[in-house]
């Protein structure tokens, strides 16, 4: 007699055998949902407890794939995280998101105040070392940390495979959801490019960002701001490429680190009074007259305290002068490519005349 087509036979390799298989498994998953269920009430434990507990997330939702740049496909499962958990386990890496951490305040993500109420868009990141990398929503995940546990609950959608570094800054340009990255993050993001290959050119990271060169030079010359006086601005994403310049004036005039500290001392006494009398939108706009003003008074204070240079001889050959220097109280002569002979000379002649005095 034929042997009925389909029928299983105890080593799985007939006709049929692996939907039977997968039936099999997927009644076993079933009766252990289940049963999982039961246990978990008798026990009065919650479930997203116990995932929590064993998995090390607290809920798992729907998963999605997402094709690479790369070509390279990856699995996103849905997460929930608690605030401990996306204090201690999510991390934002910059030259992959992009995003400066250090300027996201209350005040600047005053249009995420929503998510007291309502997560609407997960954030997206990937597994690396038993970190979640924040890919996408870095913004929403500092507002989420600056409720301190006030929410319970963080949604993300989190994948554990192998993602390359170019596939990741791929995907967290295509994922933006939110504000554009200002201007000063563009530019720390071509100094991250720079310092990464110092052989590119400007040309090349304009390039790599898809922006003009024109768009660099901007980008660049906002980010080496010094942090604490872009701090200074409640809003960073308001400040433009002239605000920028005018910060880099103030950068060149205070020139050393003790006028730049004593020049944000009085900025800072008329924020607080700035604070008090404007609102956050017109905050940006009085801060940057308060600076206007303070840097005239500072740069007539230098031009007054400027050395005062006088030639004490004309000579044909270049490179070759003799003159004094005048500041202040302080006055020295300066001479250049003179003769050995000359300064011989000279040497003689200064030190009969303080031998005298």
């Amino acid at each position: 007699m034929a042997k009925k087509r389909g029928a299983i036979s105890p080593l799985g390799n007939t006709v049929g055998a692996q939907q039977a298989q997968q039936g099999a498994t997927q009644s076993n998953l079933d009766f252990i949902s289940r049963q999982l269920s039961s246990e978990l009430d008798k026990a009065g434990v919650a479930i997203h407890e116990f995932l929590s507990d064993k998995f090390g997330l607290s809920a798992l939702g729907s998963s999605v794939i997402w094709e690479l740049a790369s070509g390279q496909k990856a699995t996103f499962q849905e997460v929930t995280l608690s605030y401990e958990q996306v204090k201690n386990e999510t991390v934002v890496t910059f030259d992959v998101n992009g995003r400066d951490q250090s300027l996201l305040t209350k005040t600047s993500l005053q249009d995420l105040d929503s998510i007291q109420f309502q997560q609407f868009y997960p954030a997206v990141g990937r597994e690396v070392d038993g970190k979640i990398d924040v890919l996408d929503g870095s913004r929403r995940r500092a507002r989420f940390l600056l409720e301190e546990g006030k929410l319970d609950r963080f949604k993300m959608l989190v994948t554990k495979d192998d993602i390359s570094i170019s596939d990741a800054k791929a995907l967290a340009k295509q994922l933006q959801s939110a504000k554009e990255h200002n201007l000063r993050e563009i530019g720390m993001q071509c100094l991250a490019l720079k310092k990464a290959n110092n052989a590119l050119t400007q040309a090349d990271i304009a390039q790599q960002l898809g922006l003009s060169q024109a768009g660099v030079s901007k980008a660049v010359k906002a980010a080496n701001v010094d942090s604490k006086l872009v701090a200074l601005f409640p809003v960073t994403n308001a400040l433009s490429h002239p605000d920028y310049s005018l910060l880099d004036k103030v950068i060149k005039t205070c020139s050393d680190k003790a006028s730049l500290t004593s020049f944000l001392k009085t900025i800072e006494k008329n924020l607080v009074n700035i604070q008090a009398e404007y609102s956050v939108e017109d905050q940006k706009d009085a801060l940057l007259s308060a600076i206007k003003s303070e840097l005239k008074i500072v740069e007539a204070k230098q031009e007054s305290d400027k050395a005062e240079v006088t030639p004490l001889a004309e000579f044909d050959t270049k490179g070759v002068f003799a003159r004094k220097r005048v500041k202040g109280r302080n006055f020295s002569y300066e001479f250049g490519r003179l003769p050995k002979k000359v300064q011989d000379e000279l040497d003689k002649v200064i030190k009969n005349i303080l031998g005298k005095n």
